[in-house]
C-alpha cells in the first residue's frame, strides 16, 4: 500500500516536471520565433517621444525622433515673474542635450532581457498597455548654475515698507528670492516636456512680507477701500507705447488727493516729452495720427477717467480726442480723456469728507487704475451712451506718376467719424440719477488713394 502510494507520487511529480519542460520548450519557441520575426526591429507597443516605433529599425528611429529632441533642446523657455518674461533657449544657454543612443538602443531593448518567463510576460504587457520609452534631457551644471544666478540678479529683491512721501503713498513691496531648489525641477521638468504650453510657467520664489503695508497706511489715513476702478489693454501696443504708459501710469501712483481738492493729470505727468523721459510713439495730432513724443498717456488718463467716473466723483475738465481710431480704442467711444499739456487736461475733485489715493500699474498686458477713499456710503455707479451718429469719410484720389499705369495704392486709411452723448447713472440708497457728463464728436480722417 506505501509502495503504490509512492509510486503514484512519483508518477505526479514526473509528469508535472514533464509539462513544466514542454512548457518552457513552447515558450522558448515562441521567444525564438518572436525575437526572429522582429529581429533589429522594434517590438509591438513601444514608442519614445510620443511616437509609436513598431517594427522599426535603429537607423529609422535615429531618423524620426532626431528632429524632435532637437525641437525640444532648440525651443525657447519663458520664465514669467509678475510682469517680466525672460526667454531661453535651453541648448544655447545651458548646453541643454538628449542622449539618443540610449533611447534607440532603451527601444530595441523593451522586451528583449531577462529569462523567457520575462520577456514573454514583458511582451504581452507591453503589447496590452503600450510603453513610452523614458528619457532625460541633460544640462552643463556650470552653465545651469550661471544662468540660475542671472535670473537670481534680476528678481531678487529685499522687501519695502510702505510709506507716505508728501502727498505720495509709497506702496509696500513683497521680498522675493528665487527658490533654487524648484527652480532647477522646473527647468528639468520642462526640458523633457514633449508639451510646449509647459514652455511657459512662473518662476519659483521665496516671498518675505514687509513690516509696514499699503494697507497698513490706508488704514492710517482712513481710506476704507476701494471706490472705482477700471482696466484696459496693452495688447499690441508698440514697445515705445508701453513704455509711455509705464512712466506716466507711475507718475500718478500714489497720488493722494485731499478733500475739496482738486487733482491735475498734466501737474503730475509734465509736458511728456524727450526731456522727461519720454520715446517717440503714435499721437493724434491735428486729427491724424503721426509719431510724437509721449504717446500713450492717453491710455493713462483715459483709464484714470473711467475710474474717476466709476468712484462718483465729479470731472473738473476733461476733452475727448479729435479722432476715435486703433489707437484710441481701449475704452469705449465717448470714454476718452485726452491730454495735451497746457492745453488739454484731465481734472477732477474729491469732493468726500475723506482723503482719496490713486493707483496706477501696469501688470502683463494691462494699465488698472483705482481710485480708493472711504466707501462707507459707496454709490452703484454705470455709464451709458446715446445718440450714437457716424459721420463717413471722404475717399480723396490723388494723381501720381510714378505708378504703373492703372495702378492704385492706399496712402492713408479712412477713419469715420463719430458723435456720442455719454452719461453716469447712479445709484444709491434705492435712488437713481442720470448725470449728463459730455457730448463728444471725433471727426472722420479721409482716404487718400494715390493711382495713375
Amino acid at each position: 500500500m506505501k509502495y503504490h502510494s509512492k509510486k503514484k507520487k512519483n508518477g505526479k511529480i514526473r509528469k508535472f516536471l514533464l509539462y513544466l519542460i514542454i512548457i518552457i520548450v513552447v515558450l522558448s519557441l515562441v521567444d525564438a520565433v518572436d525575437l526572429y520575426k522582429n529581429r533589429n526591429k522594434i517590438l509591438p507597443g513601444v514608442s519614445a517621444f510620443g511616437v509609436e516605433l513598431e517594427g522599426l529599425k535603429k537607423e529609422k528611429i535615429r531618423e524620426i525622433l532626431q528632429p524632435i529632441a532637437s525641437k525640444m533642446i532648440d525651443s525657447p523657455r519663458i520664465l514669467v515673474f509678475e510682469d517680466k518674461e525672460f526667454k531661453f533657449i535651453p541648448h544655447k544657454e545651458l548646453n541643454a542635450f538628449i542622449d539618443l543612443n540610449w533611447v534607440v538602443e532603451e527601444t530595441y531593448a523593451i522586451a528583449r532581457t531577462g529569462n523567457v518567463f520575462k520577456r514573454i510576460k514583458d511582451r504581452i504587457v507591453v503589447w496590452r498597455k503600450g510603453y513610452e520609452v523614458p528619457f532625460q534631457a541633460e544640462f552643463n551644471p556650470q552653465k545651469f548654475e550661471d544662468f540660475q544666478n542671472r535670473i537670481s540678479s534680476l528678481i531678487n529683491r529685499i522687501p519695502r515698507d510702505a510709506y507716505v512721501e508728501g502727498n505720495r503713498i509709497i506702496e509696500s513691496r513683497i521680498g522675493v528670492k528665487l527658490d533654487l531648489e524648484k527652480f532647477k525641477e522646473e527647468i528639468t521638468e520642462s526640458l523633457k516636456s514633449l508639451d510646449e504650453e509647459k514652455y511657459i510657467f512662473d518662476l519659483p520664489v521665496i516671498t518675505v512680507d514687509p513690516k509696514i503695508t499699503t494697507q497698513n497706511i490706508l488704514k492710517e489715513l482712513a481710506i476704507s477701500g476701494e471706490l472705482g476702478t477700471y482696466s484696459t489693454s496693452l495688447e499690441n501696443k508698440e514697445e515705445n507705447t508701453i513704455y509711455n504708459i509705464k512712466l506716466s501710469s507711475e507718475e500718478i501712483n500714489g497720488i493722494l488727493v485731499k478733500p475739496q481738492d482738486i487733482f491735475s493729470f498734466n501737474k503730475y505727468v509734465g509736458p511728456a516729452e524727450k526731456a522727461d523721459g519720454y520715446k517717440e510713439s503714435t499721437i493724434i495730432a491735428n486729427g491724424i495720427f503721426v509719431n510724437g513724443y509721449g504717446g500713450g498717456i492717453c491710455q493713462v488718463s483715459s483709464t484714470l477717467y473711467n475710474a474717476v467716473l466709476l468712484a462718483n466723483l465729479p470731472i473738473v475738465e476733461r476733452y475727448n480726442h479729435s479722432v476715435y481710431g486703433d489707437a484710441t480704442k481701449y475704452v469705449p467711444l465717448g470714454q476718452d480723456a485726452a491730454i495735451f499739456y497746457g492745453f488739454k487736461d484731465l481734472r477732477f475733485k474729491n469732493n468726500s469728507d475723506h482723503a482719496i489715493v490713486i493707483f496706477s500699474e501696469v501688470f502683463r498686458d494691462t494699465l488698472k487704475a483705482s481710485i480708493f477713499g472711504g466707501n462707507e456710503d459707496k454709490a452703484e455707479v454705470e455709464i451709458i451712451s446715446k445718440d450714437k451718429k457716424i459721420i463717413d469719410y471722404q475717399i480723396i484720389r490723388e494723381k501720381d506718376s510714378k505708378l504703373e499705369a492703372n495702378q492704385e495704392i492706399v496712402v492713408q486709411e479712412g477713419v469715420p467719424g463719430y458723435q456720442i452723448k455719454t452719461y453716469r447713472i447712479i445709484r444709491k440708497n434705492g435712488e437713481e440719477k442720470i448725470e449728463f457728463l459730455a457730448e463728444d464728436i471725433y471727426k472722420s480722417v479721409p482716404m487718400i488713394i494715390k493711382e495713375n
